[in-house]
């Protein structure tokens, strides 16, 4: 999950950040941070290395180390780009953005302030915020094992059914379309909603496919990749 953590200067937040991280780490989960800032400031300078490498023309420029990998770009990136950029390349369960009082991700508020759009929490306790992170991660969870479908078919969409299980008043059977088999189709690394009948035809389709290949195994976890399609280079006509 993302959850965003803003106030004004001064008012608790890395604290807040620096105990909330702690907690979870200590309960098992993976935690990646970003720390937003409204300033016009550099954690590069004129004359590093980097910085020379920036002014001829390199955009990002990574600075590597024995001990530290830092990916410095000189330009503003959206926060909702930095934030899937680090769920990609990470996968942590939780990604906290502190300093951003925008953005479309549950956000908690800290000292006195208005609260923005997508506030959850104004001032809570880190208990409080603990709890419901555990709560939302458990609910992101259920939702990977469920078809994606929206079917309404067990009287609500999938996150509704993932929320109800989560709290302990539906089960997994409950969802009508979710299939014995374990298939997942993804395409640009979103995954596909396949039920049921789609997972049924491609096991069979796949491992009938496959079945008369020398090293196929009946039962054994199949993964198969397709890159994207190159385009065909144009003939140039005769001049």
């Amino acid at each position: 999950m993302i959850l965003g953590i803003y106030g004004f200067q001064d008012s608790g937040k890395t604290k807040l950040v620096e105990g909330l991280v702690a907690t979870l780490v200590k309960k098992g989960l993976s935690v990646s941070s970003v720390k937003h800032t409204s300033h016009k400031t550099s954690i590069d300078s004129e004359g590093k290395d980097t910085w020379r490498h920036w002014a001829a023309g390199s955009d990002p420029v990574v600075f590597s180390s024995a001990i530290e990998t830092s990916l410095i770009k000189h330009s503003k990136m959206p926060i909702e780009d930095i934030a899937a950029m680090v769920t990609r390349q990470f996968n942590p369960d939780v990604l906290i953005i502190e300093g951003c009082k925008d953005g479309p991700f549950p956000k908690i508020a800290v000292g006195d302030l208005r609260p923005r759009k997508g506030t959850v929490m104004v001032n809570p306790k880190l208990n409080e915020i603990v709890a419901y992170v555990m709560h939302e991660v458990a609910v992101e969870r259920t939702l990977t094992e469920l078809p994606g479908l929206d079917c309404g078919k067990c009287g609500l969409d999938c996150e509704g059914l993932a929320r109800k299980i989560v709290d302990g008043k539906r089960k997994l059977i409950d969802c009508v379309e979710l299939s014995d088999i374990d298939v997942r189709v993804t395409v640009g690394a979103k995954r596909i909603s396949a039920g049921k009948f789609v997972s049924s035809i491609v096991d069979d389709t796949v491992r009938g496919m496959l079945s008369s290949l020398k090293g196929y195994e009946p039962g054994k976890e199949i993964e198969i990749r397709l890159g994207a399609k190159r385009r065909s280079p144009r003939k140039r006509g005769k001049v």
